[in-house]
């Protein structure tokens, strides 16, 4: 990487932290949307400078000129304009995923010369042009749909982690490129609608997926770490490969299971991040100390640790949510009571006589009125 490239990368990280230091609190949507903006503008110009061969000055400034450009388009058209969360996790997942998507779809069509030659251009062109494409989708559902942040969240989380144990299931079974690349299409496709039917059992908090990632995550570190592991010891095997995606589907299996009426917040997913990073710190401390020539303790205590320290947060976290609900329900007043003065005028009208109103009889009126819910 020459000077420029360097200085180009740069100047864009110190634009898009003044982006980010700047403006109300109120306008944090906008403020992530602009810095989302300016990230990929970034990779977009990255993109022509592939595509065109661009070098010296040009392969420097054409990324910082297209990240300035994504950042100032949406503040010139319309800086007021609404952006929800949900508009904004799904714009950011799909410009994000659209990257893979577009890659695997070059794969299907060229495969091993999806990158060989000149094709590699047509590679990162449909890259790009997938990310533009679904950037847009993505924030055109997330304004009209009527879907809640937890639905949205899940949405993301199978968008991403069912086309990655896909492409890990059939690298492990086939050295067939196009087979990779037809296997993240076909469950990229299909991973939104199990996020749906999942969604519709059961319906989780966006801080309930948070948590199922941080389990995934996991999961998937052992899986990896079981893969390194074999690698040092034989000779490398394609399929080993099984490892990491049995431990990205086992965590969010076991997640989804373990998570139902964890009604967790925001705050409390990342907490339960928080509680299984330092577990997993503090068992790779553990490992270091026992100073073992086997790779084994390395990733086995920190998962260990790890976990254990999500399984307390979470579960200290799901009774705390218990209680509070339960509080609630004790605190509720079941008893419904009224005092109508306004009967006693009525009452003297009657003078203990009925009427019979549209065949309906009407006597004397009661002062007060109370009832009992069970």
């Amino acid at each position: 990487m020459n000077g420029k490239s360097k200085f180009s990368i740069v100047s864009i990280i110190v634009l898009l932290a003044l982006i980010q230091t700047t403006g109300a609190q109120d306008d944090i949507l906008f403020r992530k949307h602009l810095v989302n903006s300016g990230i990929n503008g970034f990779f977009y110009g990255f993109a022509i400078d592939i595509i065109a061969d661009a070098n010296s000055g040009a392969a420097a400034g054409i990324p910082l000129v297209a990240a300035g450009a994504s950042v100032l388009f949406p503040l010139m058209t319309n800086s007021t304009k609404t952006i929800t969360p949900n508009s904004l996790v799904l714009s950011t997942h799909g410009k994000a995923i659209g990257w893979l998507h577009g890659f695997a779809l070059s794969t299907l069509i060229g495969g091993e010369n999806a990158w060989n030659n000149n094709n590699y251009k047509l590679t990162v062109g449909l890259g790009a042009i997938s990310s533009i494409s679904l950037g847009i989708l993505g924030n055109s559902l997330g304004k009209k749909a009527n879907w809640t942040e937890g639905q949205v969240a899940l949405y993301r989380h199978y968008g991403w982690f069912m086309p990655a144990s896909g492409i890990l299931i059939m690298a492990a079974i086939t050295d067939e490129s196009r087979l990779w690349g037809a296997s993240d299409l076909i469950f990229g496709a299909g991973s939104y609608f199990l996020a749906n039917k999942i969604y519709m059992n059961y319906q989780y908090s966006r801080g309930d997926v948070r948590s199922l990632q941080v389990l995934s995550v996991l999961n998937g570190g052992l899986g990896l770490g079981v893969l390194t592991d074999l690698s040092s010891r034989k000779e490398f095997s394609r399929n080993d490969l099984i490892f990491p995606a049995l431990g990205i589907l086992s965590g969010t299996f076991i997640g989804q299971a373990w998570l139902k009426n964890a009604n967790l917040t925001p705050r409390q997913g990342i907490q339960t991040a928080y509680a299984a990073t330092g577990g997993a710190v503090l068992g790779f401390g553990i490992a270091l100390i026992t100073q073992s020539d086997n790779a084994t303790p390395y990733y086995v205590i920190p998962y260990i640790t790890g976990l254990g320290a999500y399984a307390v947060a979470l579960e200290s976290m799901k009774k705390k949510n218990r209680e509070v609900v339960y509080s609630n329900d004790k605190k509720k007043n079941n008893w419904d009571f009224a005092f109508m003065p306004q009967n006693l005028f009525l009452n003297s009208k009657l003078q203990n006589k009925g009427y019979y109103i549209n065949g309906n009889y009407f006597g004397m009126q009661p002062l007060f009125s109370a009832s009992l819910k069970f």
